[in-house]
Parts: C-alpha cells; structure tokens; sequence
C-alpha cells in the first residue's frame, strides 16, 4: 500500500476504532465523544482526518451531531423489515443483527393528498404527464426518533369520494387500505434499493445529507393487471435491517 492510500485509509481505520468503542460501551449512547482536537492527539492524526472518520459515523448512524454541542455516540437501531414476512418462520429464531426486544412505532401522520407521484410510480399507474394520485402520507418513530416515512399512491379515479377526507387519513397497511376502498389486489412485487435522500426526506428523518436511505416499493395488481396502487417506504439505513428467511436444506 502507498503512503497516499495508507493516509486515505487512516480516517477509516479510526471510524472502525470509534465503532467500536460505542458497541463495547467506552462510548455509553448518547454520550458526548471528545472533541476533534482531543482526538486528533489521541490518534496522532491530523484534525481533518478526524473530520472524515467522524462524517463516517455520522453517516451509518454511530453518532449524531448536535449544533452548538458537539458529537453524540448512538447505537444503531435494528429493526427488522421483512417485505413478505413468513408466518411459518420459527419465532425464536433471531439473525446476527435483529433487534433485542419489538420495536414500538410511534406515527405522525403527514396527510392525505393529491399529488404528482415519483416518475416511475406515475408509469406503473399509467397516469399521464399531469395526472396526480391521492396520497397516503406518514412518518413513523421510534423512542423518539424518526425511521421511516411511507407513501401509497392510488389512481384518484379508484378512491371513493367519502375516502379522501382528513378523518380517513390514519396511516394503515397496504392490503388494509386497498380492503378498505374496495380494491381486490391479485398480485404484488416488492423492490428495494438504496440512494442518495431528497432533502425533504433529510429533514423528515432527521439525518445528515451523507446518509443513504432503503426506497422499497410494493406495487400491486388486480386479477384484470390493473394497477391499484404503489407503497413507497423510505428507511433510515442505520435503523433498519432487511430480512428474510432460507430453507438452508434446499440449497443441498
């Protein structure tokens, strides 16, 4: 390795460190970590290096600045998102990264709207160029602190008028909803990908720009392949686990 690439991979090496620290709880969550400076020296680094390893932890969630405070460790959530869960799936089995205990979502509801969906949703609806879809909106919490927000877009022609008040708005799961508007869906995909956050999404969520997001889409038809309506759920990635069960004997 160069002596450039070495100096590139410094500020990585130290995040490691940092990471760590917090999972072994020389850093309690919520504690303020040292100053720059402070760690500048105990490294023997350069600030600036500092600077890089703490935006990395930042980034994946291991700590959280505060203007005017400084920078808090926090341990990162692990809840588990299952797209199809699994109901045969043993309910004492638990991954490397699942969560010690349920997590309780906490909802604030955004509102219902009719809004211009995201380009690819618009398509998938087959809504034309200016065509809006009415729009279930909700961000959900956890001990405080923002995880999730979620989307379902439905072609406006297919919600009974009475369904678009604000009464009707509390934040429910897709097949219930569509139950509720009397839409069958026969079939549905799931797709899950990470990017870059919107700068709405970085200030719903409460998370710095550097910080990637899950956008998983559930789109769902009708025995006719009528498209009813599309669920986007855009997930904190340091909050969130993506898993499914394996049949570890098929693979024999």
């Amino acid at each position: 390795m160069t002596d450039a690439s070495s100096a590139q991979r410094m500020f990585v090496d130290i995040a490691d460190q940092l990471r760590s620290d917090i999972a072994q709880g020389v850093y309690a969550d919520g504690e303020r970590l040292p100053g720059e400076d402070d760690l500048a020296a105990n490294f023997g680094v350069a600030s600036r290096t500092i600077n890089r390893a703490v935006d990395l932890l930042k980034n994946d969630g291991h700590a959280i600045g505060r203007r005017g405070s400084g920078v808090y460790a926090q341990t990162p959530l692990a809840i588990k998102h299952k797209p199809f869960p699994d109901p045969a799936e043993p309910k004492s089995r638990a991954g490397a990264w699942a969560a010690v205990e349920p997590r309780a979502f906490d909802i604030d509801l955004i509102g219902v709207s009719s809004e211009q969906p995201p380009a690819g949703v618009t398509s998938v609806l087959g809504l034309g160029a200016k065509q809006g879809a009415l729009t279930w909106k909700a961000r959900f919490s956890v001990q405080g602190r923002p995880v999730m927000l979620t989307r379902t877009f439905v072609r406006a022609e297919l919600v009974p008028a009475t369904c678009a008040a604000e009464d009707y708005a509390s934040p429910r799961r897709l097949a219930l909803l569509l139950a509720d508007l009397g839409l069958s869906p026969a079939e549905g995909v799931v797709e899950t990908r990470g990017r870059a956050p919107s700068g709405e999404e970085c200030d719903l969520l409460e998370i710095p720009v550097g910080r990637f997001v899950l956008d998983s889409r559930v789109t769902v038809w009708d025995a006719q392949k009528r498209a009813l309506a599309v669920e986007q759920t855009v997930m904190d990635t340091a909050a969130f686990v993506v898993a499914h069960s394996i049949n570890v004997g098929e693979a024999r």
